[in-house]
């Protein structure tokens, strides 16, 4: 299905699970948790009538924003539903999380490394800093998610496993 076609069913809190194909990291993502998924992200609907704008709550390397899902219409991507125990509290979540600077964790990148290739330890709790998939499952989990099973820093596969449920939708450049 074309992002055209997609952009209509896709809710606010529901995941965005990127499925990068170009530049390193999205390359070591994929070589390093043996996962299509690159970059994760969360839906927000802004504005009203014409005006009505299609957001994603995103963690890049310059800190978290909310980006045009547009942005990603020449990416593969999968839309997963959000989980049902969020609901309406997850557009709170974004703008409280949101509100303060977020800044990217890229000691994190190296964490989630080690642990799959030499399975050295995550620490028990992620930072203030956050990667894609970290901010992803907090606003989640501030809205109320209730996981079975989360690492406490998670690769995007973490967060789509967590859900066990396959996607919504498959999005296709």
């Amino acid at each position: 299905m074309r992002y055209a076609d997609a952009r209509n069913q896709i809710s606010t809190g529901d995941l965005i699970a990127l499925r990068k194909k170009h530049g390193l990291l999205p390359r070591l993502t994929r070589l390093i948790t043996r996962s299509p998924y690159t970059h994760t992200a969360i839906a927000l609907w802004c504005g009203a009538g014409a005006h009505r704008r299609l957001l994603v709550a995103e963690a890049k390397a310059s800190g978290a924003f909310l980006t045009p899902l547009s942005q990603y219409a020449a990416e593969d991507f999968d839309v997963f539903l959000a989980p049902r125990e969020v609901g309406l509290s997850i557009e709170s979540a974004i703008w409280e999380t949101l509100g303060e600077p977020i800044g990217y964790d890229v000691l994190d990148l190296v964490r989630i490394a080690l642990n799959r290739l030499a399975d050295v330890p995550l620490p028990s709790h992620d930072n203030a800093l956050k990667i894609c998939s970290a901010l992803s499952a907090t606003l989640w989990l501030l809205a109320g998610w209730k996981p079975r099973y989360l690492p406490s820093i998670p690769a995007p596969d973490d967060v789509v496993a967590a859900l066990a449920v396959p996607p919504l939708l498959e999005v296709r450049a």
